[in-house]
């Protein structure tokens, strides 16, 4: 199926040209064309964001969920490069326009948003983009609560853990069997890893930041901690291998930390600021090698003050 923003970031012209790839019949109604008056990508972004659902009939548009799902892939390949505001301003628009129509579509739509920005295999993942259609799911009461059970935990979690929010605070237990809480590290910055030790992804990661020289300078300066966290009630085979992490971190497990943090696709990065805001939430491996080689070459004293 063509894509839009496929296209466009493998042609990379400039000349956007949309109407060629938008029009077709693959599509499940007729995208419409940034004005020639709209010279940069950024702009043609956000008239696409802003005008995709316009030729959308919301009323019979949810007869084939297939082709649902296609056209809310192509959005939010477009939406992922707009202005934020402009994002967020469509999506609730195009909650409401659903509500509107059916409010029982909600579900089939929240179900479809999942799919697109919260499985492990989609393309683009995002909690800020997921959580209005998880909120506008979980609060309607035309929707069974059995189906809408699952979204009203997801509604919860994501509406306290957005990033720019203080991070909630959890109890875990160290490896020595003492407790300790996030709230001990007031005033340090810190990156909070979570882990599942049955994925590879989860364990490599380990090792490489194990390795890291920039995360090794950044902690021995004080200027962060790493806390890696096993979500669940260890076991003997856990506390050996999590034995083997450095001692400069601080390892432990909580059974309850699922519950706070949206740990679907671990191992999951956050890293929250001296103040314990949450200042991002998306950090793949590469873009965490890279941040923490940027923060080492910018640090020139301990506790530096500086996000």
């Amino acid at each position: 199926m063509n894509r839009i923003i496929s296209f466009i970031l493998l042609t990379a012209a400039m000349a956007f040209s949309i109407k060629a790839q938008s029009n077709t019949p693959q599509n499940y109604f007729l995208y419409l064309t940034p004005p020639e008056s709209l010279e940069t990508f950024y702009e043609k972004c956000n008239y696409m964001t802003e005008h995709f659902w316009d030729n959308c009939n919301l009323k019979s548009a949810f007869s084939s969920h297939e082709r649902l799902r296609g056209a809310f892939a192509d959005y939010i390949s477009v939406a992922a490069h707009a202005q934020v505001d402009t994002v967020m301003t469509s999506i609730n628009n195009l909650i409401k326009g659903v509500e509107k129509e059916n409010p029982r579509n909600l579900l089939v739509l929240g179900n479809i948003a999942r799919a697109v920005l919260q499985s492990d295999t989609c393309d683009i993942y995002s909690e800020q983009l997921y959580y209005p259609f998880a909120k506008a799911v979980a609060d309607c009461k035309k929707i069974p609560e059995a189906d809408r059970k699952a979204f009203i935990r997801e509604a919860r979690i994501l509406g306290g853990t957005q990033e720019g929010m203080i991070a909630p605070d959890f109890e875990f237990t160290r490896l020595d069997g003492s407790k300790g809480k996030l709230s001990d590290l007031a005033g340090q910055r810190v990156i909070l890893f979570f882990e599942d030790p049955e994925k590879d992804s989860s364990h490599l990661l380990q090792v490489r930041l194990s390795a890291d020289y920039n995360l090794k300078q950044l902690i021995e300066k004080g200027y962060l901690t790493i806390l890696n966290i096993y979500p669940g009630t260890p076991d003997a085979e856990w506390i050996a291998k999590a034995s083997d992490l450095p001692s400069t971190w601080t390892v432990g497990s909580s059974k309850t930390v699922g519950d706070i943090f949206d740990l679907s696709t671990p191992p999951v990065i956050v890293y929250l600021t001296d103040t314990h805001k949450i200042l991002s939430k998306t950090l793949d491996k590469d873009r965490l090698i890279n941040m923490l080689q940027v923060l080492n070459q910018s640090v020139r004293q301990p506790r530096a003050k500086a996000e």
